[in-house]
C-alpha cells in the first residue's frame, strides 16, 4: 500500500510540474524538482504512468470522443440534453462547439478532455531524464523509452486526426527560449504524419523490435509492446492515405500557412495506399505469428443456454462476437484501454446496461439511458450478409409492418417466440442479435437471459413512471459494452474489460480497403473481409454477391467502388460502438451523407406495438463542411501566439 501511496504522489508531482500552462509552454525553472522523480526505477515507473495517464478516455462517455458521431442517443431532458458538460460528443454533433470554449479541447485542456500537448511534454521530460536513473537495466530502459516514443507519437497522431495540421513538439521549451522559439507554426499535414511515423520506426527500430519488449505479460497488458504498435503504425498509414488527408483540394485549398504553403497536400497519391497495404500487412503478420486470431467463443456457456446451443442456427456467431468485446484481453485485441475507474461510473458499461428485472427502482451502475439511433437497426446485414436494402428475400418495403416471432432455431434465444415485434427485426445477421437490444429480444445481462420489454411501464427494458429521465430514448439499446454477468447496484458486481482500441478484424478490414483502393478488387480483399464475415455467420463475399436470387446489385463486388461500398458497410458494422465510425467517415469524407439526418427512434411512450412502433424525429443534428472536419483552436492560444492560424470556419 506504501508503495502504491508513493507512486501515486510521483504522478501527481510530475503532473503538477508539467502542466501549469498550455499546449507549448516553457519548462518551469525546476529542473531539480523533476529530477528528483527519476532517483530510482519505481519513481521512474511512476513517471511511465504518468505517461500513459494522457491517453485519451474510451471509458466515460462524457469525456469521450467515442459519443461524437450518429450511433448513439443519450438523456434528452433538461439536465443532461441541454448541458455542454455532459455527453459532450453527442453535443458536437449539434454543432455547439466554438473555439472560445472548445467541447473536448485536447489541444489545450478542458471541456472534458486531458490536453494531449501537456501528455507530450511529460513524454519529452521522460526522454531528459530517464538516462539518469541508476538501478534501471539497460533491457527495462530501452523498452521504456520506446513505449514513450509510440505514446508520443500517438498524441500527436490523435491530434493531427481531430485539427489537421499541428504544431510539433519534438523538445519541450527552456525558461530562455526567444520569443520567436515559442511562437511555433503549424506543420503540413504530410509534416506531421511523417514525423508520427518516423517516431514509431524509431521505437520499432528499423522493424527488429530489439528495444520494444515484443509482448506484455499479464500485470502489464494494455502497455504498449511491438505488436499493438505495429497497429497503430497501420492505423495512421490508412488514415494518411484516406481522402480527407489525401489530396483535398475540394476542402482546403484555400487553408495555407503565412507562405502561401497549403496544409493539406493537393495532389492525390495512390502509393500512400500502397504503404498502408504494407504497413497493414506487417501488423497482421507480426500479430498472427505471435497466436493472435479472431476470436471464436470456447467456453460453457450458461445451463439457460445450453439447449439454445444445441439447436440454435446462429448462438455460436452471436457469442463469438459478444465475447471478442468482453472476454478480456483475448487474442483479438491487439490493443486495449486499461485505464478504468472500476469503482466509480459514467462508463458506456453503466450507461448502456439496463436495470434488472429484479429491481427496476435500482439505476446504480445500470443506468439505462444511452441506446442507439434508428438508423443502427437498418444497418446490419440481413442473415444472407448483405444489405437490407439489397436482399430479395427481405421485406425491406414492409420492415416496419408488425408481426409475430416464429419459433425456430434461427431465432432461438435471441428474439421471443411469439411476442409481436416487427419484420425488421427477424432474420438478421448474428451480429444483429449480438449487439443490438430491441423490443422482444432476449438479452444476456445480470447473469440472466431476460425478455427484453420496450414499450411503455414495461420491465425489463421499457420506459416507465419510476425513472423519468433514464430509459432507453430511442427504444434501443446495446449490448456489446455490457458484459453479460454485469449487475447493478454496486461497483463490484460490474464486469469491467478493456475498451478495445484496436483489434485483429480492424486490421484485416484495413488490409481489405487499402488493397482494393490500391489494386481494386482481388482475392486477397475478399479473403482478409471473409475472415470477418465467417466468424459472424456469414457466406464469402464472392458467393453471396454473385447469386441473382439473393442481391439486386449482381457482380457488386467486382468493381472498385463496389466493393468500397461493401467493405466500408463492414467496419461500419463489425466495428460500430467502439469509436471508429466518426473518425471512419470523416477519413471518408462522407460527413454530409451521415451526419446531417436527424436521430430518429421509437414512441417510448407506446403502450402496445401499434403505438410504440412510430417513428420519432428526436433531436436533429447539424454539420457544417468542411468546417466541422476539423476542431477549432482554442481562442486563447491564438491571442497568445500571432504564428497560429485558425481552422477554417472557425
Amino acid at each position: 500500500m506504501k508503495s502504491k501511496i508513493i507512486a501515486i504522489s510521483l504522478i501527481i508531482s510530475l503532473s503538477t510540474i508539467l502542466t501549469k500552462c498550455d499546449y507549448l509552454d516553457i519548462i518551469p525553472d525546476n529542473t531539480i524538482e523533476v529530477g528528483s522523480l527519476f532517483e530510482n526505477r519505481d519513481k521512474a515507473l511512476s513517471a511511465l504512468s504518468t505517461c500513459y495517464s494522457y491517453m485519451p478516455n474510451f471509458e466515460k462517455l462524457h469525456e469521450s470522443m467515442s459519443l461524437a458521431g450518429d450511433e448513439w442517443l443519450g438523456r434528452l431532458d433538461a439536465d443532461h440534453g441541454e448541458s455542454r458538460s455532459l455527453q459532450r460528443g453527442m453535443q458536437l454533433m449539434r454543432g455547439w462547439n466554438n473555439s472560445n470554449d472548445p467541447i473536448l479541447n485536447y489541444w489545450g485542456n478542458g471541456g472534458g478532455a486531458t490536453g494531449l500537448y501537456r501528455g507530450i511534454r511529460v513524454c519529452n521530460v521522460f526522454f531528459e531524464n530517464i538516462d539518469n536513473v541508476p538501478d534501471l537495466t539497460s533491457a527495462e530502459r530501452n523498452d521504456w523509452v520506446a513505449q514513450v516514443k509510440i505514446l508520443k507519437a500517438y498524441y500527436h497522431y490523435y491530434l493531427l486526426r481531430l485539427y489537421g495540421p499541428i504544431v510539433i513538439a519534438d523538445k519541450n521549451l527552456e525558461p530562455f527560449s526567444s520569443v520567436d522559439e515559442v511562437r511555433q507554426e503549424r506543420q503540413t499535414v504530410d509534416s506531421c504524419f511523417n514525423y508520427v511515423l518516423n517516431l514509431i520506426d524509431e521505437a520499432l527500430v528499423g522493424g527488429t523490435g530489439s528495444d520494444l519488449f515484443v509482448e506484455r505479460e499479464n500485470a502489464y497488458y494494455g502497455q504498449i509492446d511491438q505488436i499493438n504498435a505495429r497497429a497503430i503504425k497501420a492505423q495512421i498509414l490508412i488514415t494518411r492515405a484516406s481522402p480527407l488527408f489525401n489530396g483535398n483540394s475540394e476542402y482546403f485549398s484555400n487553408f495555407t500557412n503565412k507562405e502561401g504553403q497549403t496544409y493539406f497536400p493537393m495532389q492525390y497519391d495512390p502509393e500512400k495506399w500502397k504503404q498502408a497495404l504494407d504497413g497493414i500487412k506487417e501488423a497482421i503478420d507480426f500479430a498472427e505469428n505471435r497466436g493472435k486470431k479472431l476470436y471464436t467463443f470456447e467456453g460453457q456457456p450458461k445451463f439457460w443456454d445450453v439447449d439454445n446451443f444445441e439447436k440454435s442456427e446462429i448462438i455460436q456467431y452471436a457469442y463469438n462476437k459478444r465475447f471478442a468485446i468482453v472476454d478480456g484481453w483475448n487474442d483479438e485485441l491487439l490493443w486495449g484501454y486499461s485505464g478504468l475507474d472500476y469503482e466509480g461510473q459514467g462508463g458506456f458499461a453503466h450507461a448502456t446496461n439496463m436495470r434488472s428485472v429484479a429491481d427496476p427502482t435500482q439505476a446504480g451502475y445500470a443506468w439505462q439511458w444511452l441506446g442507439a439511433d434508428y438508423r443502427m437497426t437498418e444497418l446490419y446485414h440481413t442473415k444472407n450478409g448483405v444489405p437490407i436494402d439489397e436482399d430479395k428475400t427481405f421485406e425491406y418495403d414492409n420492415r416496419l409492418q408488425i408481426t409475430e416471432i416464429p419459433d425456430d432455431n434461427y431465432h432461438k434465444g435471441y428474439m421471443q417466440a411469439g411476442q409481436r415485434t416487427i419484420k425488421l427485426h427477424l432474420n438478421r445477421e448474428p451480429r444483429f442479435y449480438a449487439w443490438m437490444v430491441v423490443d422482444r429480444c432476449i438479452w444476456r445481462t445480470h447473469d440472466l437471459a431476460n425478455d427484453v420489454k420496450m414499450r411503455y411501464n414495461e420491465f425489463p427494458g421499457g420506459r416507465g413512471s419510476q425513472h423519468t429521465t433514464d430509459f432507453y430514448w430511442t427504444g434501443i439499446g446495446v449490448k456489446k459494452m455490457v458484459h453479460p454477468e454485469s449487475g447493478t447496484g454496486h461497483w463490484a458486481r460490474v464486469v469491467k474489460f478493456p475498451y478495445p482500441i484496436i483489434r485483429l478484424s480492424d486490421l484485416y478490414l484495413m488490409y481489405a480497403e487499402a488493397y482494393n483502393e490500391y489494386h481494386g478488387p482481388g482475392a486477397p480483399a475478399y479473403d482478409y473481409l471473409n475472415r470477418v464475415r465467417a466468424t459472424s455467420g456469414l457466406k464469402p463475399v464472392e458467393e453471396v454477391w454473385s447469386d441473382g436470387n439473393i442481391v439486386r446489385t449482381v457482380d457488386k463486388h467486382l468493381t472498385k467502388e463496389g466493393l468500397r461500398d461493401i467493405i466500408q458497410r463492414e467496419r461500419l458494422i463489425e466495428l460500430s460502438f467502439e469509436g471508429h465510425r466518426y473518425f471512419d467517415i470523416l477519413r471518408w469524407k462522407q460527413a454530409d451523407r451521415y451526419f446531417l439526418s436527424p436521430v430518429r427512434g421509437w414512441n417510448t411512450t407506446g403502450v402496445d406495438p401499434e403505438q410504440f412502433y412510430v417513428l420519432t424525429t428526436l433531436q436533429p443534428r447539424r454539420w457544417q463542411t468542411p468546417r466541422d472536419y476539423l476542431m477549432p483552436i482554442p481562442i486563447s492560444d491564438l491571442n497568445r501566439n500571432p504564428n497560429l492560424k485558425q481552422n477554417p470556419g472557425w
